[in-house]
């Protein structure tokens, strides 16, 4: 019960492991779990950098058409300049449009639901107008398809590399008085604007890692496409990144989650992607599955916001009695 209730994101992901693998023989294949385990990784970075944003209060829907543009970028300009080039312009162009979201969130005060809608269409805009909607098979060295197909003791590249920014990101958000505002910052923004905590700062910061880190999902689907594509690239990506941190109990109000919870949350998502492609089932009741795992994160917030202010209110009634 003890670990049920501090890590119920990990049950979680144990059980449908093995409901799954129950279902679905091949489910538990060494073979298929390392693919669900690379399906897991694209995603997880794209709701790693939404864990940020949505922890220091913020929302992110331009992660999809970020990683879109990213791709169809590597996938274009290695046909003309080093592949080096093309990444590091890639991942530059991931991070500004981050910082361009969170300083329109921050200085102009817009809403940020306003702000990366917007974004979402210019950015998917510009990457169909680069590509002429069409996919881009690039020149690219055999180096970069190691991103997708390479195994190191045992595990998928894509899969150690979102495991290492999972570690690097927990280390930041425990140990770094930067990480610790995010928390207060999403927690509560007036108090930590009176604590003396640049807001600015802090917001664009977690709006410039989502970016970054949606343009590293974009390269890692270039390594694995061979191609860079605009049209199709990323739809959808941005309600499957905020359902895997709701899953890992991240608050979809702010101040509230964990790095360990967003991982498990992509892990369970791939996991229900996978198996429903080994059981036949229909992938739009994916979509489906994943609004109603949004609807309930955000009733069982509400509930508990609701109990907490009734249990106040009831303090205050028999202190006045």
């Amino acid at each position: 019960m003890a670990l049920l209730k501090k890590y119920p994101y990990v049950v979680v992901l144990v059980i449908m492991a093995i409901a799954f693998g129950a279902l679905a023989p091949s489910f538990l294949d060494a073979g298929n779990l390392a693919n669900v385990l690379k399906q897991a990784s694209l995603l997880g970075f794209v709701a790693l950098g939404m864990c940020f944003v949505l922890i220091g209060g913020g929302l992110d829907l331009s992660v999809g058409s970020v990683v879109a543009l990213s791709s169809v970028l590597i996938a274009g300009l290695s046909a003309t300049l080093p592949p080096i080039i093309s990444i590091h312009v890639a991942l530059l162009a991931g991070t500004l449009i981050g910082i361009f979201n969170g300083v329109f969130v921050t200085a102009f005060r817009f809403q940020p639901i306003i702000v990366t809608i917007s974004s979402m269409a210019i950015v998917r805009g510009i990457a169909m107008a680069y590509s002429d909607s069409r996919p881009i098979f690039g020149t690219l060295p055999d180096e970069l398809f190691l991103l997708a197909d390479g195994v190191i003791f045992g595990f998928p590249v894509p899969t150690l590399l979102f495991f290492l920014a999972c570690l690097l990101s927990t280390l930041f958000l425990r140990f770094t008085a930067l990480g610790r505002q995010i928390y207060q910052v999403g927690g509560n923004e007036e108090a930590a604007r009176l604590a003396g905590i640049n807001i600015a700062r802090v917001k664009i910061t977690t709006y410039a890692i989502s970016g970054f880190l949606s343009s590293v999902a974009g390269l890692m689907l270039v390594a694995r496409m061979q191609s860079g594509e605009a049209v199709r690239t990323g739809v959808g990506w941005e309600l499957d990144a905020i359902a895997a941190a709701a899953i890992g109990g991240v608050s979809l109000m702010g101040g509230i989650g964990t790095v360990l919870g967003t991982l498990c949350g992509a892990l369970i998502i791939g996991m229900m992607a996978n198996a429903f492609n080994l059981l036949g089932v229909n992938p739009y009741w994916q979509r489906i599955v994943i609004g109603l795992i949004l609807a309930i994160a955000v009733a069982s917030y509400s509930s508990g916001n609701l109990k907490r202010v009734l249990t106040a209110l009831r303090g205050k009634t028999l202190r006045k009695a």
